[in-house]
């Protein structure tokens, strides 16, 4: 779910394409043996940090959509869920992982200005 569903491959899709990766995880296994293992774009502590946070707001944005039936307006929604747990959190960090986190948030904030969707969002969640 971390990986395959829509919003997720969005989600990483955007790391990768802020940070101009040439691989993208499609696994935890992909995540721990390659991001995690710090040949990712970001020290381990810090990639540690993205991952909790995205896949923090995918599994409460999945859960709405599955329990509540509430589903996102944009699928850039789960981002900016995603930013707004990374920046609450921040503050636990020491002071220079602070400043890195604030420019990726900040070139993520970029790259969602530019970003235009198309009219509806795909998902893979359906009722059973």
């Amino acid at each position: 779910m971390l990986f395959s569903c829509h919003l997720a491959r969005l989600v990483w899709g955007v790391l990768q394409d802020i940070f101009e990766l040439d691989f993208l995880p499609r696994s935890i296994e992909d995540m721990s043996m390659t991001w995690l293992h710090g040949t990712g774009p970001l020290p381990k502590r810090l990639m540690m940090f993205f991952f909790a946070g995205f896949a923090w707001a995918l599994w409460i944005t999945r859960n709405k959509m599955a329990i509540e039936k509430t589903f996102v307006k944009m699928p850039t929604d789960v981002i900016y869920v995603a930013i707004s747990f990374l920046q609450r959190w921040s503050i636990l960090l020491k002071e220079k992982d602070k400043e890195r986190v604030w420019q990726v948030l900040e070139a993520i904030r970029r790259w969602l200005k530019d970003f235009k969707p198309k009219i509806s969002t795909a998902t893979d969640v359906f009722e059973i």
